[in-house]
């Protein structure tokens, strides 16, 4: 039940809210629900908000969560999985420049919802909205379930009770997740807005505890070698120092990274957009005998990373950037430096964001901005069949109705991001900006390009679009799993010619069909991830196995095929059938829903599973 002390039930109006919304100072309350409704797999994170407007000024003294019980059998999760965080506002005083402003969430200038704060009590102002982030770490050995709970909002002067629904699917979701993701980071910045002298011990421990945080969002990294150095002694023999790269690399393994990043060997000979040549970066090096700065050359301090990198035991992991962004009038420049990459460190992958496609024999693994995923998709198709791995990545472009992580967009934007992995079948996502804080986010480029982060007080601090962006790589995730689940149940129905991968796209095309055409609709994303999830289940624990799909669609008439155990009932909408000696069923219904129940029993057993009609 709802309990306000007489004060606060005349001072204070509060509503639930998902995770994706965009809650504005003056956004009109959500009449329903009024309980916290999340659903996550175990050894996973779910988010929602809370949303709170006084009309006279109120301090919020904290915010409490009890244990959360299952409703059938035993099971708890602890108030320890609990964590809350206010919603922070921010100023943005102009809009992305290239976006309609139906794409927009709010036109600018206004303040922003974005930044989660560290303070554990705040002051309500009047007539203002203030959303609270909350959030569950489900346990690894939650029994599945429905389970209930309360929320505790203590005010100044009484308190509010929020109800708490949380589902736990029957699945648990994996330690490592499988797409590649890269934010860069801008360590001079981490150390000037944290207050850590640059590589001081200080500043080896912000590091420590901010790839932590990163691996818990599931990044890769980003490691600079600017910082190596060279030192040619008074013998006039040259050698060279990785002590802060190894230091650096060392420090990301330990938080659990797999992949180590190298900085680009190269860039623009003038430093201008549309330069002819890609020239180089040479390595700083002090020469002992006379106290002067020398300048050592590619060709002789990348063969040395390289054989470093190879005594450390760290090839394998490596990929190194040759120069950013190639565009036409540099290609030739471009493919010159990279094969010179290629010659003087062999064993090291070469990965680039590139707006160009020829670059076949070049590259490793492509990177291509959205826009030119979509624009030379089918070749990039070719070029990976050949063994290249395919991400992409986005910056203040591409706009318009692409999705982007900036912070006029509406958070599904963000999040839907990585249901574009999936759809296109890249493998990794990179993004330039992850704390760049040296310059205002909405003055050169468009508004949260920069950072998705912000300066807390002993590591950067999340944002909504950070959460987002998470739980997008976790969409991604479920999807992965749905995918191995029916490529199992497939080997024991015995269905040779059945295609994993794109009966699971049956349910990513809910979500994308086309690189303008996704949902817009938060409610509709939450709905399939739950399909999704619940067909996770259905297909990895339940005794009587079933696969189903649309098979043709005429207006409503659907024709739904499938298979399961022989002399299985099944039904969908009303019609039933009885699966053939084979296992095998069709039938016919009326629908124009997107998710369609399907229920197969067979004596005691049964299984259900939400069939998608993209």
């Amino acid at each position: 039940m709802i309990a306000l002390s007489a004060l606060a039930q005349s001072n204070v109006q509060w509503w639930c809210t998902h995770a994706l919304h965009n809650v504005f100072r003056d956004t009109p309350p959500v009449e329903t629900p009024k309980e916290v409704v999340v659903s996550a797999a175990r050894n996973q994170r779910v988010g929602a908000q809370v949303v709170l407007r006084a009309q006279t000024t109120v301090q919020l003294q904290s915010v409490q969560c009890s244990p959360l019980r299952r409703q059938a059998g035993a099971g708890v999760i602890p108030a320890a999985a609990f964590r809350y965080a206010f919603v922070e506002y921010h100023r943005v005083g102009k809009n992305s420049t290239a976006t309609p402003q139906e794409e927009l969430v709010r036109k600018a200038p206004a303040d922003f919802p974005d930044g989660l704060l560290e303070e554990t009590s705040i002051t309500l102002q009047p007539a203002q909205n203030q959303p609270v982030y909350v959030q569950w770490q489900i346990p690894v050995n939650a029994p599945a379930g429905d389970y209930r709970g309360t929320i505790t909002i203590r005010l100044q002067n009484g308190q509010i009770t929020v109800p708490v629904r949380l589902t736990v699917y029957h699945f648990t979701f994996p330690k490592r997740t499988r797409l590649k993701v890269t934010v860069w980071m801008n360590d001079g910045e981490l150390a000037k807005q944290q207050g850590v002298e640059y590589l001081s011990e200080a500043f080896w421990q912000l590091l420590e505890r901010t790839a932590r945080l990163m691996r818990q969002y599931h990044h890769h990294t980003w490691v600079p070698w600017g910082t190596n150095k060279a030192i040619r002694g008074v013998d006039g023999k040259l050698r060279y120092d990785f002590s802060v790269l190894d230091r650096w690399i060392q420090t990301y393994l330990d938080a659990g990274f797999e992949f180590i990043e190298l900085q680009h060997v190269g860039g623009r000979e003038h430093g201008q957009w549309e330069d002819k040549n890609f020239v180089a970066y040479p390595l700083r090096c002090e020469n002992e005998a006379t106290g002067q700065t020398e300048w050592i050359p590619v060709e002789e301090w990348l063969p040395a990373l390289h054989e470093h990198l190879r005594q450390k035991g760290w090839l394998d992991r490596c990929m190194i950037h040759v120069a950013d962004e190639p565009i036409e009038v540099n290609v030739a420049s471009w493919k010159q430096l990279s094969e010179r990459v290629k010659r003087l460190a062999p064993q090291l992958k070469r990965v680039d964001a590139i707006h160009v496609a020829d670059l076949d024999g070049y590259l490793e693994v492509w990177v291509p901005q959205l826009n030119f995923l979509e624009q030379w998709f089918q070749q990039f198709q070719r070029i990976q069949k050949r063994g290249a791995e395919l991400w992409f990545y986005v910056a203040w472009l591409p706009q318009g109705k692409y999705p982007n992580r900036l912070i006029d967009y509406p958070l599904i934007k963000t999040r839907v991001l990585h249901w574009f992995n999936h759809w296109t079948d890249t493998t990794g996502f990179l993004h330039w900006g992850y704390n760049f804080w040296g310059q205002p986010f909405d003055e050169q480029l468009a508004p949260g390009d920069n950072w998705i982060v912000y300066p807390g007080k002993s590591a950067p601090r999340s944002s909504l679009r950070y959460e987002a962006m998470r739980e997008g790589i976790e969409d991604y995730e479920y999807l992965c799993l749905l995918e191995e689940a029916a490529e199992q149940t497939a080997k024991r129905l015995r269905l040779a010619d059945f295609d994993p991968k794109m009966w699971t796209k049956n349910y990513t095309r809910l979500v994308v069909s086309d690189y303008a055409r996704y949902t817009r609709d938060a409610e509709k994303l939450y709905r399939v991830r739950d399909a999704v999830a619940r067909a996770i289940t259905a297909l990895q624990h339940r005794t009587l196995p079933v696969l189903a799909w649309c098979a043709s669609r005429t207006n409503k008439r659907l024709v739904i095929r499938g298979a399961t155990v022989a002399g299985t009932q099944v039904s969908a909408n009303g019609v039933r059938t009885e699966s053939d000696r084979t296992g095998r069923f069709e039938l016919t219904v009326n629908s124009e829903q997107y998710l369609i129940p399907l229920e197969v029993q067979r004596g005691r057993e049964r299984n259900q599973l939400l069939v998608a009609n993209p």
